[in-house]
């Protein structure tokens, strides 16, 4: 997978096929950025690039030997390194700090991928100091993370970090296009609920969704049009004390991504801007029935209750205040 191929991070692209064209690319890297924006096929193709028996202004070729073997995971020199249980340990750094003292096997450049670098225990993170600080010119350490402030301050201090940032809706629109063959609106709503990654796009199940949506705009229509508090303390109820945490979180999550398309109309927005733009018109209800006060009133009283989450708050409770309208959260 040359640089060619991938999407997004168009800066970080030009700045490495720059620097492995002028032989600068240093000894250690950090790909930092939210999970799923493509750190690790980044990682993979800078190990083409700087391996490529035919590269083209500091891009992998793709398809000599080298650059097969790499996208196979099957070259001698190119390796990726995961966590052993809940941590990378530090018999793994060790090993890899011995070798990366050696000469490449069979191309120019040892590159060892270190996934979810986060995960590096203190011990392990340690051991490889003295190698980030005195690397060999024929090797390259990679740590790709989505928490780079987790890792200790004298590896981030020894490595140039690169900070990957979300897709763009229309990058996720187009991959997504070429890579599923879904209906278009199928695609409209998997890039704008994905927010920037194609790996949360691919593991969205959009029948589930729709779903969870049905009773959620169900939920949002009466707190903005009928106003029926019976019906509210109902929904309260179920949403505090019948589901289990992570499905209370999922619902919520589309309960704001209704509340966002219901704004994006509020502000005069065209239907092309909504996510659920399937269902427009009952949106555009909901828009008509409420303000832009209330709107914002609502989502502050639900991130309220996402950040009690963590103080084991009573959900139902908490629910029951957002929704009827009470100012006291229960947090």
């Amino acid at each position: 997978m040359p640089f060619l191929s991938l999407i997004g991070n168009e800066r970080i692209k030009k700045l490495l096929k720059r620097a492995v064209a002028d032989g600068r690319i240093g000894q250690g890297l950090i790909f930092a950025g939210p999970r799923g924006v493509g750190k690790h096929e980044f990682a993979l193709a800078l190990a083409q690039a700087v391996n490529c028996e035919r590269p083209i202004e500091g891009d992998a070729c793709g398809k000599c030997v080298a650059c097969r073997k790499i996208a196979a995971g099957e070259h001698l020199d190119v390796q990726t390194i995961s966590r052993d249980g809940a941590f990378i340990k530090v018999d793994q750094m060790r090993e890899m700090s011995r070798e990366a003292q050696f000469r490449p096997f069979e191309g120019r450049r040892r590159v060892y991928m270190l996934d979810d670098a986060e995960r590096l225990n203190e011990k392990a993170a340690n051991s490889i100091l003295k190698t980030l600080e005195e690397p060999p010119d024929t090797s390259l350490i990679l740590l790709v993370t989505s928490k780079p402030y987790a890792l200790i301050e004298t590896i981030r201090s020894r490595c140039q970090m690169l900070n990957f940032a979300p897709l763009t809706v229309a990058e996720l629109e187009a991959h997504l296009g070429a890579k599923l063959k879904r209906p278009i609106e199928e695609t409209h709503m998997l890039a704008r609920l994905a927010r920037g990654s194609v790996g949360r796009a691919l593991e969205i199940d959009l029948g589930e969704y729709r779903k969870t949506r049905g009773i959620m705009l169900e939920l949002i229509e009466t707190m903005a049009v009928s106003r029926d508090t019976v019906r509210l303390m109902s929904a309260a109820e179920y949403l505090g004390k019948k589901l289990e945490r992570e499905e209370f979180e999922q619902h919520i999550d589309v309960l704001m991504v209704i509340l966002g398309d219901v704004f994006h109309l509020k502000l005069g927005d065209g239907r092309e801007s909504l996510t659920n733009s399937d269902v427009a018109e009952r949106l555009a209800r909901v828009a008509e029935a409420t303000t832009l006060d209330e709107i914002i009133e609502w989502v502050d009283g639900i991130e309220k209750v996402l950040q009690g989450l963590i103080r084991n708050l009573n959900r139902q409770l908490a629910m029951d205040a957002v929704l009827v309208g009470s100012r006291d959260l229960g947090c």
